[in-house]
């Protein structure tokens, strides 16, 4: 392949010999030194989104072209792949946040610029999960929903699982309005921790302590759950942001098991 993408890993899950795992970055590099920015999520650049996502998965030794992607609408709906016949395309028209599989060679990804991607892994069970957490699906429990279907499916116990954070806006960055907040005072569960008074009618909020905190209820362990802690709005270099930059691209995490 004459292009390079450099993957980045999430710590913790390195570990896990059995699972492919990685997060595409802003910029691919070419053998000429160019660099060119990654389109994998551009509806309207089709022809370029499918060769990118070809160098993306090929950087991660995944010969096939096949992804799963669902269409994202910041619900806590979860999609099952449970059958090798079904097709990416058949999963891409299914509106969710969550896919969750215990099939070999099936990537599983979510496209985020802000959201917190988010990875479960239970080895024993050699099951795995991908999720698309913003503020609208944490605030719905969307992790906790795909933590209980791994559960009901798979047998997944919380206490052998590892999670895995990706890079996504952070508490330095995300100020919301106090109407946003509201919801999660609803739910209840310390909300204080993870949302900072800011300016006049503004809260500084935290997704990642609010969805490590809903882990952590779930029954995880605190050394099983592991944050990459790069936050994307910072890091515009390195990631794309909505928040930062508005109309931007995308980056997919992805999570594979292996045979």
């Amino acid at each position: 392949m004459s292009v390079r993408i450099p993957i980045h890993s999430i710590p913790g899950l390195d570990a896990c010999s059995r699972l492919v795992h990685g997060i595409s970055p802003r910029c691919a590099d070419h053998e000429d030194g160019s660099v060119e920015p990654l389109r994998l999520g551009r509806e309207d650049m089709e022809n370029a989104s499918a060769e990118h996502r070809r160098w993306f998965l090929q950087s991660l030794g995944i010969e096939h072209d096949r992804l799963f992607l669902a269409k994202q609408v910041h619900s806590d709906r979860v999609v099952v792949i449970d059958r090798d016949s079904m097709t990416p395309a058949q999963v891409g028209q299914q509106e969710a946040d969550a896919l969750v599989t215990n099939l070999r060679n099936i990537p599983l990804g979510v496209m985020t610029a802000d959201c917190v991607p988010i990875i479960l892994y239970d080895e024993k069970a050699h099951a795995v999960g991908v999720v698309h957490a913003g503020r609208r699906g944490t605030q719905q429990g969307i992790l906790s929903r795909t933590l209980d279907a791994m559960k009901v499916i798979y047998g997944s116990r919380p206490e052998r699982m590892v999670l895995g954070f990706g890079p996504s806006i952070g508490p330095c960055c995300y100020e919301v309005d106090d109407d946003c907040i509201a919801p999660f005072q609803n739910r209840g569960g310390g909300w204080r921790a993870f949302s900072t008074p800011g300016k006049p009618g503004k809260f500084m909020l935290d997704l990642w302590m609010a969805n490590r905190m809903e882990a952590e209820r779930a029954g995880i362990g605190p050394d099983r759950i592991h944050l990459h802690g790069e936050c994307t709005a910072c890091r515009t270099d390195r990631w794309f942001s909505y928040r930062k930059e508005g109309q931007t691209g995308r980056m997919i995490t992805l999570a594979m098991l292996k045979d």
